[in-house]
């Protein structure tokens, strides 16, 4: 099934689950027994179809790029010039033991529509799973070395006031102080057998979707719980679980610049977003809105990205909301990848070791917000 009939797909089911909110509230009625359990079917297959899509968007990777290794295969039997410079395969590192460190720009999703090279699948699998590899959601720096960054971080915005002619200007300061962001190695480990190296077919992808997932995880497991503690708590709950109040507040505890940045937006787990589905306006229309098209998921009409919070719970700061710029995510050289058939060698196999050095913070805490649960 194509992309697009599987995104038509998925906002069906999101969109029948919305429903059955719908009508329950406009019954007056809660949402338990057989309601709950179809509710929770219906976002359990939204999830299925989301993954199938990320599954499809790959696999299209992988035909253009096989494609592309057959005319390389073709180009043994009829050699042509080569550049000088032209970037080593993964067979070709894996047969020389070598090693290549790719630069990466600011790759977002939408860059994944052309022969690529491995570090920059790599990257757009990591930025699929943790947001803040994603140069369209945080400011997403790539630096040359792995020394501490300092990045000035203002907690409280300096005062202006009206003044009479003649009057003294009042002095306002604000509150200023350092973010020291350190860059963190995450990497992992994947194997080859010698007999898939050798068949040319495009192990680039495999590896890819594999060490993307890890490194992003990794990553992401790190990150963002330290932006939420970073954040001022822009809203405390009556409950452990927010409210559609507790939603719009929220959103207004935010400055307007920051409400209104390109790159604002909520993060939060799926476990937390899935609640939130439940949640209606005062007109008993759902909050959440499926994104179409590859548009992100929306929630009052600002782009919600799943990141690794706390779920809701007591104390818990489970939803964050705000301008992403605000962000800094800082990656050192990239992704590197290197290959050695010594690892295992008694095994006959190929060991691609991927890894990222990379730290983040958050410069401005009063343009994230945070949802902080009721101390029960």
């Amino acid at each position: 099934m194509s992309i697009e009939k599987l995104s038509e797909k998925r906002a069906k089911v999101l969109a029948d689950a919305s429903a059955i909110v719908t009508d329950h509230a406009d019954r007056g009625e809660a949402l338990t027994g057989e309601a709950a359990q179809r509710f929770d079917a219906l976002t359990g297959e939204a999830k299925v179809i989301a993954d199938a899509i990320t599954s499809e968007k790959h696999a299209a990777e992988a035909r253009t790029a096989a494609d592309a290794a057959r005319a390389e295969h073709a180009a043994v039997f009829a050699p042509a010039a080569v550049e000088a410079n032209k970037a080593p395969t993964l067979s070709e590192l894996a047969k020389r033991n070598g090693e290549y460190t790719y630069e990466m720009r600011d790759i977002t999703k939408s860059n994944f529509t052309a022969p690529t090279n491995i570090a920059d699948m790599v990257a757009v699998v990591a930025g699929a799973v943790n947001p803040g590899l994603d140069a369209s959601v945080v400011d997403l720096i790539n630096v040359r070395d792995g020394r501490a960054i300092l990045f000035p971080r203002q907690t409280v915005l300096q005062t202006a006031t009206a003044v009479s002619e003649g009057a003294q200007i009042s002095e306002s300061n604000g509150t200023a102080s350092t973010a020291t962001i350190t860059p963190a190695k995450y990497a992992v480990l994947v194997e080859c057998s010698a007999e898939l190296v050798d068949t040319g077919l495009n192990i680039e992808q495999y590896i890819a979707a594999s060490a993307g997932q890890a490194v992003g995880i990794a990553y992401g497991a790190v990150l963002w719980p330290a932006i939420a503690a970073a954040a001022t708590v822009g809203k405390q709950g009556a409950a452990v679980t927010p409210t559609y109040s507790d939603i719009v507040d929220l959103v207004y505890s935010v400055p307007q610049q920051g409400r209104r940045a390109p790159k604002r937006a909520f993060f939060m787990n799926d476990t937390t977003l899935a609640g939130v589905m439940k949640l209606l306006d005062t007109t008993n229309r759902p909050i959440f809105q499926p994104g179409l098209n590859g548009q992100p998921d929306t929630i009052l009409g600002y782009p919600v990205y799943s990141a690794p919070l706390v779920d809701t719970g007591d104390e818990a700061l489970s939803i964050a909301f705000g301008d992403g710029s605000a962000i800094k995510s800082v990656l050192v050289n990239g992704v590197d990848v290197k290959a050695s058939d010594q690892f295992h060698f008694d095994y006959d196999t190929i060991t691609y070791r991927v890894q990222v050095r990379a730290a983040g913070a958050l410069i401005l805490p009063t343009h994230v917000r945070t949802f902080k649960g009721a101390n029960v």
